[in-house]
């Protein structure tokens, strides 16, 4: 039997390594494990996603500070109307916040499942992208953003998985949107674990919904490797990268939706 400790330094290493790597936050990695180690536990199964949901939020404020230092420092943001979106998504993330009490924790592992497939499926299509200047328009991107913002709060992602393949899509070169992505998720992560923390169940080890052993023993391992995952995000190919993040999709996919 690993110990609980043990468990947790490795999902962090992991969360890490793809939120730099990605510019997803490593939700997609903590989430679904959060729920397996969870959803038999007495206290915390009746609401497992809600608690997996807040706790993987918490740990994305560590995981998108330390890999949007990483590309700033690099000078990598190259996003003129980042402002725009960081505002859209933070309104989004406001009103999921106050929707996420409402929902049964069925309904969020289901969806969680559905937006991981379906995310890994738009990136598998061949694109027919603009050129790489372009920019989305600002109503456009006001729009697009208010949905990431309240999806990837209810889902306990950085918004990553939904920013990356909508920038691609939009013509935005694949590095760069991994940066973006990266600089996104501190407003969504930010409001969606202090919401969920004052609207959650206090008990022994959390602050509401927001597990604090499992938010302290991930979110330490995960500034380590979040610099080794926004370094090598640079250096790969950009196809090999969005064909990486596919495959990493569909395991997420398959791992919510079958067991």
């Amino acid at each position: 039997m690993i110990p609980l400790w043990l468990l947790f330094v490795l999902v962090g290493a992991a969360g890490g390594f793809t939120a730099g790597l990605f510019g997803v936050g490593g939700g997609l990695v903590i989430v679904p494990t959060l729920y397996f180690l969870w959803h038999t536990d007495p206290l915390l199964g009746p609401e497992v996603m809600h608690y997996a949901v807040a706790t993987s939020l918490a740990c994305i404020v560590v995981t998108s500070l330390t890999s949007s230092w990483t590309h700033w420092r690099a000078q990598r943001l190259q996003f003129d109307r980042l402002p725009w979106l960081a505002l859209a998504v933070s309104l989004g993330s406001v009103s999921a916040v106050l929707l996420a009490n409402w929902i049964p924790t069925q309904w969020l592992k289901l969806g969680f499942g559905l937006f991981a497939l379906s995310t890994c499926l738009s990136l598998l299509r061949p694109n027919k992208q603009t050129p790489a200047k372009t920019v989305p328009p600002r109503n456009e991107l006001m729009g697009a953003g208010a949905i990431i913002g309240h999806l990837s709060t209810l889902l306990g992602v950085s918004g990553g998985a939904m920013t990356v393949p909508y920038l691609v899509l939009r013509g935005i070169d694949m590095r760069q949107a991994v940066v973006v992505s990266s600089s996104v998720a501190i407003p969504i992560s930010m409001i969606g674990a202090v919401g969920l923390a004052l609207t959650g169940p206090n008990g022994p080890q959390t602050w509401g919904y927001v597990h604090w052993p499992a938010f302290v023993g991930i979110s330490l391992v995960s500034i380590l490797f979040a610099n080794w995952g926004a370094r090598m995000s640079q250096s790969m190919d950009k196809r090999k990268l969005q064909m990486a993040f596919a495959g990493f999709l569909a395991l997420v996919a398959a791992h919510m939706l079958l067991f």
